[in-house]
């Protein structure tokens, strides 16, 4: 949710929506390595829960900071109140992935919001 949130508004040049004090940490993991190891995981014979994603952790701020540098439009961030369950940590363990499938993420954030951003300014109506 939150990616295309701070995408929409860094493309309006309007402050990008922040929950919270955004210290709050979250792993994001670029679609095309979710594809790979997804399809890593059905030719494989492993059984059982897999997380699929990157264990690289990022604050909403960096986040926030990291698509409007992606953007080149900077307005700054609204704070905005933080849900009751809205976790502090999400970060999955892909020890699993790396030792059974022979996968880890290998899209940077950088380059996975610079893609993300060509698609959002082919996407979203001009502002």
């Amino acid at each position: 949710r939150a990616i295309p949130a701070f995408f929409r508004a860094a493309l309006r040049d309007e402050p990008l929506p922040v929950h919270g004090d955004g210290t709050q940490t979250r792993s994001l993991c670029y679609v095309d390595d979710e594809v790979e190891g997804l399809l890593r995981l059905l030719r494989s014979d492993t059984t059982g829960p897999v997380n699929i994603g990157n264990p690289q952790e990022v604050t909403m701020l960096e986040l926030a900071e990291a698509v409007q540098d992606a953007v080149g439009k900077h307005p700054g961030v609204q704070f905005l109140p933080r849900p009751v369950d809205d976790p502090t940590v999400r970060r999955p363990d892909t020890s699993l992935a790396e030792s059974a499938l022979d996968w880890k993420a290998e899209v940077s954030l950088a380059e996975g919001l610079a893609r993300t951003a060509d698609w959002f300014r082919s996407a979203l109506p001009a502002a």
